[in-house]
């Protein structure tokens, strides 16, 4: 119940680059290991990341966090979960979560 109230008020989005290897792969981790559902979205192209860039209202920094209208950039562990802790988000996936976001091997 708690996951799907905070993803109502404060829906989560992971911006991410074919090429961010080790730092997107946390990024996704983190989140499955919490339970979240989430939109991934590449930023590939110039016209995608400038899209990223105004939304973060400042340079590119790959992978992005977005919770509601808060943002964080870059991967921290220790921000990211403050910035879903304070949307409501739990701490950990409940028993049957499936994972979200771009698997790649």
């Amino acid at each position: 119940y708690a996951t799907r109230v905070a993803a109502e008020r404060y829906p989560v989005t992971l911006y991410t680059m074919a090429r961010c290897l080790d730092p997107c792969r946390q990024a996704r981790e983190l989140l499955n290991y919490r339970g979240i559902p989430f939109a991934e979205k590449m930023a590939n192209t110039a016209e995608e990341q400038d899209e990223l860039a105004a939304r973060l209202g400042s340079e590119v920094s790959i992978p992005s966090l977005f919770v509601g209208t808060q943002s964080f950039r870059g991967f921290e562990a220790t921000g990211w979960n403050n910035l879903l802790d304070l949307a409501g988000y739990p701490t950990s996936a409940p028993y049957g979560t499936k994972p979200s976001g771009i698997f790649s091997p």
